[in-house]
């Protein structure tokens, strides 16, 4: 405007400015221009100036309104140049809060001074981001406060370091209870003689599986992660057909199916076994009661499939048993019956027979459903006779038969003990009888020999009729030999029969 009304005036200048007046107008500009370009600079400045105080004021802010506590530090070194400590610098008003020391406390301070006795990884681990410039990410406990730490620690400069930290007490503690939960339900998981696994829903994938699932499936099970955990595992039902993937309780269950379901199944090894299991699978479900995932129980049940063929075995063969007993019996009655002088003798040697096949019973029953000893069947047999505990003397080898030797033996030594009680050695009071078994040979030529002897007696008399139980006597064992004597001395009796026919059922 100054420069404008220095160069308009109402006359014409048909010559323009001379010397003087444009010299007198360039100083002029020159002056205008530096008085603006003084008056730019000054604002300029002015705007700097406010926009630093405003950085600084929101910085400031930040700062002091930072939830985590932020520590300025600088570290003091000894002679040789060694951290040895640090210094508080600066902090905002979150540190007091979460290290529970006003913060004017601990300006100007040392971390030793503010914390005394504090590890010596809180001076360590700062030591290190100064002199490697690296940053780092700490973890730390502060056992005099027994609180746990973490944060963010950089260098800011020559000695001078920054952290930025937050207290995780509570979640170290949740993740330590966390961890103590699950090593405790790994303890239970490893301890238990059942195979155990958890999965996930509603996929199915396993997330975890003991050590005993492993042994009874032949493979690890944390392979399985796919949507059908059970995709490649095989099995199949008693029929033959193969289980398909779908039909797994934990397919079931991890599929919102059902809450619960079992199954039995022929597995299929990778050693190529079969080998029958239980598997039972249950819903676990959150405090909504939503479907979060399944615990699925395994166990190997091959022995009790096993006892269960082995019982309708056994059903068969006590229903083939009891069918031939009730023959035997309507055979010893009407033999006795009919070789019996009168009903008197008829009843008492019935009954005689008849304990001697229930003793016979008895030693199979009582735990030796397989057979028995032959020392039990001499004992079960003859124990009735022996009134003084000396008539008997024994003398053989441990040795089982099988059940019909059992049956067989027992009888054939009751009509034996029966005879001598009435007519032999132990018809009188000193009167013994010797019994000995004992076997011949090997392999399959190997033959059992039993022996009856009785001494001390009345004068043997061979018999003058055959009756029922010197038939049942000459039956023998198995198909085996029999030799009855009569000497003078003392009625004596040899079985002999191969050994494998004895132990056969």
């Amino acid at each position: 405007m100054l420069g404008t009304l220095c160069v308009i005036d109402h006359a014409p200048r048909p010559d323009g400015l001379d010397e003087r007046q444009a010299d007198g107008l360039r100083r002029l500009a020159r002056q205008v221009t530096m008085i603006l370009h003084e008056r730019a600079q000054n604002s300029r400045l002015r705007a700097e100036q406010a926009a630093r105080v405003a950085e600084a004021t929101h910085w400031r802010n930040l700062f002091t309104q930072l939830r985590e506590g932020f520590v300025v530090g600088e570290v003091i070194r000894d002679d040789q140049g060694r951290v040895t400590d640090w210094r508080y610098l600066e902090m905002n008003s979150a540190w007091g809060d979460l290290i529970g020391i006003s913060p004017e406390q601990a300006i100007g301070r040392t971390i030793r001074e503010v914390l005394p006795d504090v590890e010596d990884a809180w001076v360590e681990e700062f030591a290190h981001v100064v002199e490697t410039g690296e940053p780092i990410t700490l973890m730390r406990y502060l056992s005099k406060l027994d609180r746990w730490y973490e944060g963010r620690a950089q260098k800011l400069g020559r000695d001078i370091f920054t952290v930025l930290f937050l207290e995780v007490t509570e979640r170290v503690k949740a993740e330590r209870a966390a961890r103590a939960q699950q090593a405790q339900l790994l303890t239970v998981m490893e301890s238990v003689p059942i195979g155990i696994l958890l999965a996930e829903a509603p996929s199915g994938r396993i997330l975890m599986g003991n050590r005993r699932l492993a042994e009874i499936l032949g493979h690890d099970t944390l392979y399985a992660t796919s949507s059908n955990a059970y995709t490649d595992f095989i099995a199949y039902h008693a029929d033959g057909r193969c289980v398909d993937a779908s039909e797994y309780p934990l397919a079931q269950v991890s599929s919102g199916a059902c809450d619960r379901s079992s199954i039995e199944v022929q597995y299929q090894r990778p050693d190529g076994e079969r080998r029958w299991i239980a598997i039972a699978g249950e819903a676990i479900k959150d405090g909504q009661g939503e479907l979060v995932g399944a615990v699925v129980a395994i166990s190997d049940i091959g022995i009790r499939k096993n006892a269960d063929a082995q019982q309708d075995v056994l059903n068969r063969e006590l229903s083939h048993r009891l069918k031939n007993t009730l023959t035997l019996v309507q055979a010893i009655a009407a033999q006795t019956l009919r070789n019996a002088p009168d009903i008197e003798a008829a009843r008492d040697a019935l009954a005689a027979r008849l304990v001697a096949l229930g003793k016979a019973h008895d030693i199979l029953l009582a735990g030796h459903i397989d057979g028995a000893c032959v020392r039990e069947i001499v004992h079960g047999a003859l124990d009735l006779h022996d009134d003084t505990g000396l008539r008997f003397q024994l003398d053989g080898p441990s040795l089982s038969v099988g059940p019909s030797t059992t049956l067989s033996l027992g009888l054939i030594l009751h009509e034996l003990g029966t005879n001598s009680t009435k007519y032999g050695a132990l018809s009188v009071p000193g009167g013994i009888v010797s019994i000995d078994w004992s076997i011949e040979g090997v392999g399959t030529e190997a033959a059992f020999r039993f022996t009856w002897r009785e001494r001390g007696g009345p004068t043997v008399k061979p018999p003058t009729r055959i009756g029922f139980g010197s038939r049942l006597i000459q039956r023998g064992l198995s198909g085996g030999d029999v030799v009855l004597a009569y000497p003078r001395d003392g009625v004596t009796c040899t079985l002999t029969t191969l050994l494998t026919g004895l132990r056969s059922g």
